[in-house]
């Protein structure tokens, strides 16, 4: 049975990823921003993301000094001087060194390693929340000179996109039983695919999207394909399913097209539509017209 598909037109997205970089108070010229024609919209882009993140940073650790105060303050009261002499210790280093990563983590006392947990944990979140915001723009303005056919302020965009991310939001493979939303996958492929490649390609992955439309594969009898989107619904994962192992169907109810997907282990069938959440584990194919999945099944 032949299944009707709408494809909308390609466009980039806009995601989030998660970081695992020390926490430390950046200077303004920290990165290298693109200079000459056209590329003052980027440059400006570039410095006021490092300056939002200096500035975060800075706020971060300040309250980290607060709460080391609140904590020896309290191991002080209990008469605990072990307790009291690491945390001194640790706001001595915090001073001279204005940075904590995970090298900085205490085993003892444990309230402090605790605290120190929280701290990266929070800068890493407001961070990547900073990088969310301005490395779509970014994509934009290179896929613009792109078109524009001004190769070369493109290259430089995507090399100061590059900067952005490894220095503040550098690329980590997901970890085993991870799901992705589809907005990270996209939006890593748009900001650089062969660094998108090196962290996903070859990777089986499990991302969680919106079902944008499905059909027959065209060119292979063997391969039914879903496509999922991300919060915007403006660019594409392409999920490859094996037709050996899963059937696909619609059935009609009221006016919505519902497709059936069932296999040995859902004989029932598991029912989706067009604008439902959904969970995919496939291979990462990488980019080939869009970000491409093989050997796909259906997740929780």
């Amino acid at each position: 049975m032949k299944s009707r598909f709408l494809f909308p037109s390609l466009l980039l997205v806009l995601s989030f990823a998660l970081p695992s970089q020390p926490v430390r108070a950046q200077s303004r010229a920290s990165l290298e921003a693109p200079s000459g024609a056209g590329l003052s919209v980027a440059e400006a882009e570039t410095q006021k993301c490092q300056d939002k993140i200096a500035s975060v940073q800075r706020d971060v650790l300040n309250h980290y000094d607060d709460s080391l105060q609140e904590l020896q303050a309290g191991f002080q009261k209990a008469a605990d001087l072990e307790g009291a002499l690491a945390v001194r210790a640790e706001r001595q280093r915090l001073a001279a060194d204005n940075v904590l990563s995970d090298k900085n983590y205490v085993n003892e006392p444990k309230a402090l390693r605790t605290l120190q947990t929280q701290t990266v944990a929070k800068m890493q979140e407001l961070v990547s929340a900073l990088i969310q915001e301005s490395v779509p723009r970014l994509i934009e303005i290179k896929k613009g000179l792109t078109m524009a056919g001004k190769l070369d302020d493109a290259v430089a965009v995507r090399t100061t996109i590059d900067q952005l991310q490894n220095n503040f939001n550098p690329a980590v493979r997901p970890s085993a039983g991870a799901v992705l939303p589809a907005d990270v996958l996209l939006q890593a492929y748009a900001a650089d695919r062969p660094r998108a490649d090196k962290t996903y390609k070859g990777q089986r992955i499990a991302v969680r999207g919106v079902l944008g439309g499905y059909r027959q594969d065209p060119a292979d009898a063997k391969s039914y394909l879903l496509y999922i989107t991300g919060g915007s619904g403006a660019s594409w994962v392409q999920c490859a399913f094996p037709t050996a192992e899963f059937r696909f169907r619609e059935e009609k109810q009221f006016n919505n097209t519902i497709l059936v997907i069932s296999s040995k282990d859902e004989p029932n069938g598991i029912r989706v539509q067009k604008g439902q959440a959904m969970e995919i584990r496939g291979m990462c194919e990488g980019w080939d017209e869009m970000v491409k999945m093989a050997k796909c099944d259906i997740g929780k």
